[in-house]
């Protein structure tokens, strides 16, 4: 349970950092009604990534931690190409 609060902080901060240091437009949205987790990240209007779990209360442990990472990893990707572009 840990490692997925640490994921999550991680995909906050984040999607707070490209919100706050580029032109990047982050949406990150927990829907307990619909039990989805989803982020989407715009720029200039267009769709770089977007990520949708559903299922998520119910969804395994150990799966929902792998796709947690993927998650990250698509967004530390965003991150280093604003960082190469700002250089």
């Amino acid at each position: 349970m840990e490692t997925k609060f640490s994921l999550f902080n991680q995909i906050n901060s984040l999607c707070y950092w490209l919100l706050i240091s580029s032109d990047y437009r982050t949406s990150v949205k927990l829907d307990a009604e619909n039990d989805t987790y989803s982020i989407c990240i715009k720029h200039a209007g267009i769709e770089l990534y977007a990520n949708t779990i559903k299922g998520f209360s119910k969804r395994n442990a150990n799966f929902l931690e792998h796709e947690l990472d993927g998650m990250v990893a698509g967004l530390l990707h965003l991150k280093q190409n604003v960082e190469q572009k700002s250089a």
